[in-house]
């Protein structure tokens, strides 16, 4: 078993005599994984806090407005969030506005609203795609211009997706005719078009859907129940029932997301059957979660215990927490 005392000694010790910002950047990085991984640590990291957010290497700082996120109570969270939005390194600013964004806090929208006007384009994305998850327009221009960006575009579409404003169509059927676009970013794009009632999108996701060996098929399997696309339930339930089918799991958390409760009965036999591939279960776990409802719950309580490895009874752990 790891000592993550022991490696959290070395990573200190490492930021004080390091002179390398790599491996300092590295060993600060650490520390936010290391207090992460389980939130009884956070006491044992408090000392740490001011550490990071005091050192003059702005990865460094970085990793400290994450660690916050980790080791403090909200509301002392919120506020050194909101205090570091004003921090001359881009980085910070850049950190603390995607983890307010993370918050989706409706009283937080004016401080997200106020980055809008940042200098640096990753910052705008960051306070965008925040405002867009408490359904509010302010920042649909800077998701519209991400959609040239190769390293925001699928976030930017995701987040237009959750937005829903139909004065993003034209640009992202733009977008999704493109020569030479990434078949991820196609197909996310294609989801796009689906919640926004453009057949096209669902057109793309049910082609998608069928063919068998295509990199971007579990996104476009899991989105036909996102965007809740017409005969979505009777094709996921053909993925479901195919036990050699590798989208089998997104079929199973599509199914969720469709909302129907046909599905319930479905999806329980999928999580009860031991003889099934432990990531399939866990995705039919996520997806009677996501179906919600006390019986569909229950069923993905009572099913812990026939999950043997450690990580797959702390990813249904991980399930209900993110419920409270």
């Amino acid at each position: 078993m790891t000592d993550w005392r022991a490696e959290r000694d070395r990573a200190l010790l490492t930021l004080e005599r390091e002179k390398r910002p790599a491996f300092r950047a590295e060993a600060a990085e650490q520390l936010h994984h290391l207090a992460a991984e389980a939130p009884a640590r956070a006491a044992d990291f408090m000392d740490v806090l001011p550490r990071l957010l005091g050192d003059a290497q702005p990865e460094v700082k970085r990793s400290g407005v994450a660690l916050a996120t980790v080791v403090l109570p909200l509301e002392e969270m919120t506020a050194l969030l909101i205090a570091r939005l004003r921090d001359e390194e881009s980085l910070v600013r850049l950190e603390a506005t995607g983890r307010l964004a993370d918050l989706a806090r409706p009283e937080l929208r004016g401080a997200l609203a106020g980055m809008l006007e940042d200098s640096v384009p990753e910052v705008r994305f960051e306070a965008a795609r925040g405002i867009a998850a408490l359904k509010h327009p302010a920042g649909l221009e800077v998701l519209i211009e991400a959609l040239d960006a190769d390293l925001l575009r699928f976030r930017a579409l995701g987040a237009l997706a959750e937005l829903e404003d139909p004065r993003a169509l034209p640009a992202v059927k733009r977008l999704f005719g493109r020569w030479l676009l990434p078949a991820f970013d196609r197909t996310q794009a294609a989801g796009v078009l689906a919640k926004l009632g453009d057949a096209e999108g669902v057109a793309h996701l049910l082609q998608r859907s069928r063919k068998k060996w295509s990199q971007d098929r579990a996104l476009a399997v899991e989105l036909l129940g996102e965007v809740k696309a017409p005969g979505a339930l009777e094709r996921l339930k053909v993925i479901l029932d195919d036990v050699k089918d590798s989208s089998r799991g997104a079929a199973a958390r599509g199914l969720g997301r469709l909302g129907d409760a046909k599905a319930l009965p479905w999806l329980v036999a999928l999580l009860q059957d031991t003889s099934a591939q432990e990531e399939d279960r866990l995705d039919a776990a996520d997806g009677l979660w996501r179906l919600g409802g006390p019986e569909s719950r229950e069923h993905v309580r009572a099913a812990v215990s026939t999950f043997t490895s450690p990580e797959a009874r702390q990813e249904l752990e991980e399930l209900f927490q993110e419920d409270t």
